[in-house]
């Protein structure tokens, strides 16, 4: 069998790897060929159309799986979850990422938090801010206003791409207005939410007027270097750009940096997930079903999500040698009151593209009428 996947090197290769040396140690009765192709999406419809799909493949879960599932191409693998211990295992936010219209087709193996909020604890000091006691966005934008000086910039806002704009748009939405307002807004319902909406565009609106002057021109590399670099007192993203901080010395988790949920969404988990899917031509393969029983369970979840800086799905994974923050961050996972994914997650694949070309148009024009309007016709 084979699995298609779009990591060549860095935070996705090693990890697979690492996947699928466990596997094979269980099951060396079965071959598993680790496909990479740079555009795995367009390479994976491809293969579809020419009736040669891939037997496994990487693919974010929730509504990006929506095309496939209208084209009838997924496996459902709802015999896998129930007949296993998934089903209790995996919380539930991953459990309504994976399933389709009441079916399982997915396998989410990691969990990367979104909605953390960065900060440099010398600089917090320094200012006399208490981070933890900030209660919604609006408030974090009084903050902000009160210490934006020349000497340092309060929360540095990467707007080079359009995603890292949707993402910050997602939290200020989910802060100010809760995440069942997100989940409906983009889910399709957006016309119902105007007021909402317009109110969380005027809100960033007046965050991208704190960040510098060259903000959209920065990356989100370039920003969080930054942040590291003591420029930025906050900084907001998500929790694979903590993996940078381990090998800078002398910047240490719980004394040189910290983190809290960003303002109004303590005790919501925003994630972002990667999961494996099996095509439908794979329906009842041993082999295919061997495979994934195996990449949903404890064993390999843990020795996946070390390599990858990320935290597992299920409960009941051993994270022991993990670092402090990953340990932190699965703590608060379980503990979360309410699980919502990303924009990607969440939106339909259409949709999302839309909303990314709003807040393209955004950052060239800071128009919030135009904008709120944008968004009302991407998210309905």
């Amino acid at each position: 069998m084979e699995i298609a996947h779009a990591w060549a090197e860095g935070d996705g290769k090693r990890p697979l790897e690492s996947l699928l040396e466990g596997f094979e140690s269980r099951h060396p009765d079965v071959t598993v060929t680790d496909q990479y192709y740079p555009d795995l999406s367009l390479t994976v419809k491809s293969r579809i159309l020419s009736e040669n799909p891939p037997s496994t493949w990487v693919e974010w879960p929730g509504e990006s799986l929506t095309p496939y599932m209208e084209a009838s191409v997924l496996a459902d693998i709802s015999e896998l979850w129930t007949e296993t211990d998934m089903s209790e295992a995996y919380l539930e936010g991953p459990q309504n990422l994976a399933r389709i219209d009441g079916e399982y087709v997915a396998v989410p193996i990691n969990i990367h938090r979104l909605n953390s909020l960065f900060y440099n604890t010398e600089l917090v000091e320094e200012h006399g801010l208490d981070p933890g006691r900030i209660e919604s966005p609006r408030a974090f934008l009084d903050v902000l206003e009160e210490i934006d000086t020349d000497s340092v910039i309060g929360l540095q806002q990467p707007m080079k791409n359009p995603w890292t704009v949707l993402q910050l748009f997602s939290m200020l939405l989910i802060g100010q207005f809760g995440p069942e307002t997100y989940r409906n807004v983009t889910g399709g319902d957006g016309p119902a939410y105007e007021n909402e909406i317009r109110e969380t565009v005027t809100l960033l609106d007046r965050y991208a007027d704190l960040a510098s002057e060259d903000a959209t021109f920065l990356g989100m590399v370039e920003a969080n270097e930054q942040f590291i670099d003591g420029e930025s007192i906050f900084f907001t993203q998500g929790d694979w750009v903590a993996g940078t901080y381990r090998d800078i010395e002398g910047f240490d988790y719980g004394s040189e940096w910290d983190h809290v949920p960003f303002p109004g969404t303590d005790g919501v988990y925003a994630m972002g997930m990667d999961a494996i899917v099996a095509s439908a031509d794979q329906q009842g393969e041993k082999d295919t079903r061997t495979f994934l029983e195996f990449v949903g369970s404890p064993t390999a979840l843990q020795a996946y999500n070390k390599e990858k800086g990320a935290i597992p799905p299920r409960r009941d994974v051993a994270i022991d040698g993990y670092p402090p923050f990953l340990q932190d961050q699965y703590r608060d996972f379980k503990q979360s009151g309410e699980q919502v994914g990303s924009d990607a997650l969440e939106t339909h694949p259409e949709r999302f593209v839309d909303a990314k070309a709003a807040l393209a148009r955004f950052v060239a024009e800071r128009d919030v009428e135009s904008t709120t309007q944008d968004f009302l016709e991407a998210y309905s």
